[in-house]
């Protein structure tokens, strides 16, 4: 079933609908693979960077930056069924340094500022399709993009970077990417040939005002 979409796109929801899917599911990867974007990624990742990646699922995207140099990679996904087989693979072509976790994205079990460089691949996207009109989401969906956002937030650390690759707009991800809690910059382009994707690159200056999360891993 790779790469077959859902009969209908709540089923991205579903916990379930993932597991059945990277059950079946070698790799796939969602808004182009590495090499697409790789220039994008070169002016803020360095060899010593701390990486996470929300929603790794089955993409090859850490072990592209891993034999880039960047070797501190923590990726996490809500299936189990994703960590499971993602770990397997990292181990069987020997990248000891990769951490996978099976966590949720909208309450991070990290503590504050541990990350330099935190990325998402189309994960936030998941959260809108059950927002029928992109101008006025639902609050439950825009519940759920602040949560993740102020999580992002507060693991990464001063002038850390949050990469965001993405379907959205600017002017539909720029009100909630603005929110006054948040102290980072905002700055994107886009790739792709036909069709772009948005890179968000968010820079996070000053203190970090967001908080309040339960720990349950550290750095």
């Amino acid at each position: 079933m790779s790469g077959v979409p859902p009969s209908t796109a709540l089923a991205y929801l579903d916990p379930q609908y993932w597991n059945d899917r990277f059950s079946n599911e070698e790799h796939y990867e969602w808004f182009k693979d590495y090499s697409h974007f790789r220039h994008l990624f070169q002016a803020h990742l360095k060899p010593n960077s701390t990486v996470l990646e929300l929603g790794c699922g089955n993409s090859q995207l850490c072990e592209e930056l891993y034999k880039d140099g960047i070797t501190e990679t923590t990726c996490i996904d809500l299936s189990a069924v994703a960590v499971e087989k993602m770990q397997r693979r990292l181990a069987l072509k020997g990248y000891k340094e990769i951490k996978v976790l099976q966590a949720d994205m909208l309450d991070m079990p990290f503590s504050d500022g541990c990350f330099d460089v935190i990325i998402e691949k189309g994960t936030m996207d998941v959260l809108f399709v059950d927002s029928r009109d992109p101008w006025n989401p639902p609050p439950a969906t825009v519940t759920k993009v602040m949560a993740t956002l102020k999580g992002v937030h507060r693991v990464l650390k001063p002038d850390g970077i949050f990469i965001s690759i993405s379907f959205g707009q600017p002017h539909f991800r720029r009100p909630l990417f603005d929110a006054p809690e948040f102290t980072w910059s905002v700055e994107w382009s886009t790739f792709g040939d036909g069709f772009h994707y948005f890179f968000y690159v968010l820079k996070k200056v000053g203190p970090d005002k967001a908080g309040g999360l339960i720990v349950l891993y550290t750095c």
